[in-house]
């Protein structure tokens, strides 16, 4: 017999220590594409008149969302290593730059004639994919060497 303080689990190999930090980061990104994409649906349907959303049910489903998504993130970056969470952070960076320097330019540039008025989502899609690259540019370096 043994006592209940005994381990009678072996420790785990490295390889399936990683097998499982994988799974884990997949399950965290599954999790959060999911909701993201059900928002999505939900907001692209209420904005189109398809879906009929009351005021307050509109901004709690928007609070709701802000809660998850910075809820989504502290779990992320607590289940992930430090060089996941620190190519995460250079690529924040690098899009949080992209965002004010697109920002700022593009107004700049409209208040002189020289460009037509900012538009929110062009400077949204420009942010997220100058974040994607830099993320993607690092997680390339990292494989390649």
């Amino acid at each position: 017999m043994t006592s209940p303080e005994t381990n009678t689990n072996p420790p785990l190999s490295g390889e399936d220590r990683l097998r499982r930090r994988r799974l884990r980061i997949l399950v965290v990104w599954i999790i959060t594409i999911g909701a993201g994409f059900l928002g999505g649906i939900t907001f692209g349907l209420a904005a189109s008149g398809v879906l009929s959303l009351s005021p307050l049910l509109f901004w709690a489903g928007l609070a709701l969302l802000a809660v998850g998504l910075v809820a989504a993130s502290l779990w992320f970056m607590r289940r992930v290593d430090e060089v996941e969470v620190i190519d995460n952070l250079w690529a924040s960076f690098a899009g949080l730059l992209a965002h004010t320097l697109i920002s700022a330019g593009w107004v700049a540039a409209s208040a002189r004639g020289l460009a037509p008025a900012p538009d929110v989502i062009s400077v949204l899609l420009g942010t997220l994919a100058v974040t994607f690259v830099a993320y993607l540019g690092l997680k390339l370096r990292r494989r390649l060497g």
